[in-house]
């Protein structure tokens, strides 16, 4: 321990490019002396562990900045003399959360703002150097370590440091790692840290120093095919000295802004090779990134740009995505949303809190993503928004407008190792997997409030631009009648009836109140008794009817709790929704099931100001398959609107509405651009919406030599509009009932919805289809 030491320390802690780092090590004596060096989790192959992390540079921050929550719930735990791993240690983090800085229920907008800020000042995140070559800096005021212990914590792989520690996220010991692969030609990052002096071990003679080593990627050594991760050890040991606290970089900015720390850990990696936009002022686009991959952070985090920006505070507090979203409601959130349900898929307790944006307002949330899985408030995987375009889903018109959020954060060990791969980023396909994705299509195609937006959001899109039907349908169906093979296709002499469903609802019912605490829960009559079901319909819904508020069951302070058991045994296959008086209970029947059982369902409903639960119960007898294509089995028939998702749909499909777009719309309509051909929107079973672009690149070609003959453009435009019509129905067709499991599949594996596949095949076809219609075809102007 020296004022060397300090020196050196400082000096690469205000090093702002890697050649820096190595010239200062060099100028030491440490860069060129093997002996100087150890292995990284004292793992010869340690690369398999450490380049095997976050394909994506902002995950792999991530993790820095959870390792950095972890370490300072894990401090004040430990400054109340409570053992991190033993019985009186808080079980979850939302325990942590709420006993050691009062976050009631784990929700960062309890807190206010000026609470946020203040507690974000426990972890940082800081931005230096160059634009393009951004060094950025985590660092915490946590637990910090001693030199002698920095080994065996910071600087270790697959230890179980934290894997009994219930209250931390961090598990597997080597998240941390992710970075260094991102971090310049060198892979350097500095490691600092001191022990929190009130939990220090006093019989740790390192402890009232700070440590601190540098990190780097070795090329292969001679007879290994794969690079080294080894940090700076002379004599084995940690470098350290004494220091009543540090001041982090500051860059362009005035000293007085660069935070201090007398305590916890600073990691700094060189020439962090960040990815586009995100290498911008961090208090944007990085920004909103690391708040979609913490959606509900243990704690906040604040932000420091010190780059060379021009900016008015070069500060924010980041609190993750479920702040952003309650802050934002008012603005972006469609009325009546968020909606929330309580989904039990295997045996596995999950909540899904499914959001609706205003027009525009989802781009300000996410990229691509329309579902995200958290555990623990961390984001582990996501859907693309394609799930809602699905044949099986059918959100088409509100796709760019819905965010869902699955929490599994309650699942069991062993099911979020089924489900989630250790890196955090992507989902495991399974059993477990395929079971929630199914529940989510029921779900979100079922769900009242989003069939009400998808119906408004068509009206607006194609109200007052329909084309005269009596035409469209006259021609279609004289162009079936010709092919033999159309006609097997296609439904024929089906009338063109008003597309908007709100014109058939009755009356608006007066606004529902609901109340804090239910005085009663309910089943509808008609589910009262026994419910006979054929086998062949395992999911079926029962409807209860309340007084209970629509948040009853997923409000943050006293909420309701609902248990399902069959036969005894708790339902391993359910989702519930409340919403204006009627709760919907969505069952799926026991794999196990057989024709002949009888299924005994106990529901029971219970909160802290209930007298007593409220039970109920009913009864369902399976039946034989019904094969008749009906929506019910036995003699009693299900209550009207009984949607269960399994009903058949028709083989054939509908005459689609057309809607003619010109250039001067496009924006007005996702995808449109001078090769569109046809967009199509589903809406439910097999109708469609077709959308065809008169304004086509080639239209507009062949329509140039067609006026120059003195043609009439109308019989043009008419053969390219029925064209394109003719082939999104036939492409459109393997998505019926019969081959939905297949186009699904099919689609999924090319990255394309059905309607994303229609727009990519009509616009290949676009530029040959007129001349073959010209050359070939029969239809002439007075049939038109």
């Amino acid at each position: 321990m020296s004022a060397n030491n300090r020196k050196l320390c400082l000096g690469l802690l205000y090093a702002e490019s890697e050649q820096a780092v190595i010239n200062l090590l060099k100028y030491y004596g440490y860069w060129d002396d093997d002996t100087a060096w150890r292995l990284y989790g004292d793992i010869e192959n340690n690369w398999s562990q450490i380049g095997n992390q976050q394909s994506h540079p902002v995950a792999a921050m991530v993790e820095k900045l959870v390792n950095s929550i972890d370490a300072v719930l894990m401090r004040e735990c430990l400054q109340r003399g409570i053992p991190v791993e033993g019985s009186d240690a808080p079980q979850s983090i939302k325990e942590a959360q709420e006993e050691f800085f009062g976050i009631h229920n784990g929700n960062l907008a309890n807190i206010g703002a000026i609470n946020r800020t203040q507690l974000a000042h426990n972890i940082g995140l800081v931005a230096t150097g160059g634009k393009n070559n951004p060094n950025y800096t985590v660092f915490d005021r946590g637990e910090g370590q001693t030199p002698r212990s920095m080994p065996d914590t910071l600087l270790s792989l697959s230890r179980s440091n934290k894997l009994r520690i219930p209250f931390v996220q961090g598990k597997f010991n080597m998240g941390g790692t992710g970075a260094l692969p991102y971090c310049g030609k060198n892979n350097l990052q500095l490691v600092i840290s001191r022990r929190c002096p009130e939990i220090a071990d006093p019989d740790d003679p390192t402890a009232p120093y700070w440590g601190f080593t540098v990190v780097r990627r070795q090329d292969p050594p001679e007879g290994a095919r794969s690079s080294i991760f080894t940090y700076l050890a002379p004599d084995n040991e940690i470098l350290s000295f004494g220091s009543d606290e540090l001041r982090l970089p500051r860059g362009y900015q005035e000293v007085s802004r660069a935070p201090q720390l007398k305590w916890g850990t600073i990691i700094k990696m060189f020439e962090y090779k960040m990815i586009g936009g995100y290498r911008t002022n961090i208090k944007f686009n990085l920004y909103y990134a690391i708040s979609l991959a913490l959606p509900q952070p243990g704690l906040p985090v604040r932000f420091y740009e010190f780059r060379d920006y021009k900016q008015d505070n070069p500060e924010a507090t980041m609190a993750g995505l479920h702040v952003r979203l309650q802050d934002d409601r008012n603005e972006n959130v469609e009325i009546g949303f968020p909606k929330f349900y309580t989904m039990q898929v295997m045996g596995e307790s999950m909540r899904l809190a499914l959001y609706a944006f205003k027009k525009g307002g989802a781009e300000n949330y996410r990229r691509n993503e329309g579902i995200i899985f958290t555990i623990n408030g961390q984001t582990h995987g996501t859907f693309s928004k394609r799930f809602f375009s699905r044949h099986n889903v059918r959100m088409g018109y509100v796709a760019d407008s819905i965010l869902a959020i699955v929490d599994a954060t309650n699942i069991s060990a062993r099911a979020r190792e089924d489900l989630s791969l250790n890196n955090r980023e992507r989902l495991r396909h399974g059993e477990l997997y395929s079971a929630i994705e199914r529940k989510l299509e029921e779900i979100i195609r079922n769900d009242a409030a989003l069939k009400e937006l998808r119906e408004q959001r068509r009206r607006e899109a194609i109200e007052g631009k329909l084309s005269d039907s009596k035409p469209l349908k006259e021609v279609l169906n004289n162009i079936i009648k010709k092919s033999p093979s159309l006609a097997a296709l296609f439904i024929t002499g089906k009338d063109l009836s008003n597309p908007f469903k709100s014109d058939r609802v009755g009356p608006k019912k007066d606004e529902f109140i609901g109340k804090y605490t239910p005085t009663f829960f309910k089943l509808k009559k008609r589910y009262e008794g026994l419910n006979e079901r054929p086998i062949n319909r395992r999911q079926f819904r029962v409807q209860f009817e309340t007084d209970a508020v629509d948040d009853y069951f997923d409000r943050e302070i006293d909420p309701g709790i609902f248990e399902l058991h069959c036969n005894g045994s708790e339902a391993r296959d359910y989702s519930l929704n409340l919403r204006d008086g009627v709760a919907t209970l969505n069952i799926g029947m026991p794999h196990n099931t057989k024709v002949g059982d009888r299924l005994t369902y106990f529901a029971r409903v219970s909160d802290e100001f209930l007298f007593k639960p409220i039970d109920n119960e009913f009864e369902i007898v399976v039946t034989e398959a019904d094969t008749s294509g009906s929506r019910s089995g036995g003699n009693r028939k299900p209550p009207a609107g009984d949607d269960d998702g399994d009903r058949e749909k028709p083989d054939s499909m509908a005459m689609p509405q057309v809607v003619e777009v010109f250039e001067s719309e496009w924006d007005e309509y996702d995808g449109f651009n001078r090769d569109t051909a046809l967009v199509v929107r589903g809406t439910e079973d097999n109708v469609y919406d077709f959308f065809i672009n008169m304004d086509n690149l080639h239209l507009k070609w062949e329509l140039k030599e067609w006026l120059a003959q003195n043609q009439e453009p109308k019989l043009l435009q008419g053969r390219f509009k029925y064209a394109m019509v003719l082939m999104g129905m036939a492409i459109l067709k393997e998505t019926t009932e019969e081959a939905s499991k297949k186009a699904d599949t099919l689609f999924d594996e090319n990255g394309l919805t059905p309607s994303e596949y229609v727009a990519k095949l009509t616009s290949m076809v676009a530029p040959v289809i007129l001349p073959m219609i010209q050359t070939l075809g029969d239809l002439d102007s007075e049939e038109l």
